[in-house]
């Protein structure tokens, strides 16, 4: 007999969008947490992407090193900072990024090893 059991505490990761930097709340963080840098893109869906990238993939030097950023690690969040990015995201999501955050629920994608930010339209 299988049983899939259901948790009166589900958790889900969430995302903020401010205009100087995305902020990954502990849950959307934990995949993050042996990242050396991270890639940030948009897929076909209009979804955020972020993709952890470790020290040996960088220090490999087959990645463009501009397409990399720091991500900044602490015990309940992490921060992706950036104001140059943060203005490409509001251009790509066509939204207005401030001091007030924009919020946004994650789901990690094991397949592409990539956390994504339901930003957009949902896949079908």
């Amino acid at each position: 007999m299988v049983v899939t059991w259901f948790s009166s505490k589900e958790k889900v990761g969430q995302v903020s969008l401010y205009d100087s930097n995305i902020t990954l709340n502990m849950i959307a963080s934990v995949p993050f947490e042996a990242a050396y840098r991270v890639q940030v893109g948009v897929n076909e869906f209009g979804q955020l992407v972020i993709e952890p990238v470790s020290k040996d993939r960088f220090m490999r030097g087959d990645m463009d090193e501009y397409q990399l950023l720091p991500i900044q690690l602490k015990k309940s969040y992490s921060r992706i900072n950036s104001t140059l990015l943060m203005k490409k995201i509001a251009v790509a999501l066509g939204v207005e990024l401030s001091k007030n955050p924009l919020k946004f629920d994650t789901r990690w994608d094991e397949e592409h090893n990539v956390l994504v930010i339901m930003s957009g339209k949902e896949e079908k």
